[in-house]
């Protein structure tokens, strides 16, 4: 997924507020519902959540539990693999809710950071957070070394393995 690394790259320089993004990515996800998921679709979603509509913040993603990265998600089915990534949008918007401006704008925090629900950040801004997931990944054995034009080796849960392991690497 290169593509993806040139889209985050690229386009960032909107320097669009990280929260931001993910409501705008999660408005993206959602107005894609019942599309067949394939790289290209991804992508769109990907590059056009730097211009979109975002979704205004409902309070209830307080209440999300934290996603976990690594889960087996081979065993969900269309729906359960759109419902996780939604989930695991919703609560990434919550958790930089909690940790707050002071905490997003302090330039160490690359360091790491805890939210206070105890999810440890390194990568808070799209294009960190994709080279995150490409630094991990490195070894090419995930998604970034998928056939793009077979479309059934994507599913909605490679958004939130983006999301999710990219956050975290160090």
């Amino acid at each position: 997924m290169e593509q993806l690394n040139a889209i985050v790259q690229g386009v960032h320089a909107h320097n669009i507020p990280e929260e931001t993004y993910f409501r705008k990515l999660l408005f993206q996800v959602m107005l894609n519902t019942g599309n067949e998921v394939t790289a290209t679709l991804l992508l769109d979603i990907f590059k056009k959540s730097f211009t979109s509509e975002a979704i205004i913040f409902d309070e209830k993603w307080n209440r999300i539990e934290e996603p976990l990265p690594f889960q087996d998600t081979t065993m969900m089915n269309t729906n359960e693999a759109f419902e996780f990534t939604i989930n695991t949008i919703q609560f990434l918007i919550a958790d930089l809710r909690r940790l707050g401006n002071k905490v997003l704008n302090d330039p160490n925090r690359g360091f790491g950071v805890s939210s206070s629900v105890g999810t440890r950040w390194y990568n808070f801004d799209i294009t960190a957070i994709v080279d995150g997931w490409n630094g991990f990944y490195a070894t090419g054995s995930d998604i970034s070394t998928k056939d793009t034009t077979n479309t059934s080796e994507y599913t909605w849960c490679d958004i939130a393995d983006i999301l999710l392991i990219g956050k975290g690497y160090e």
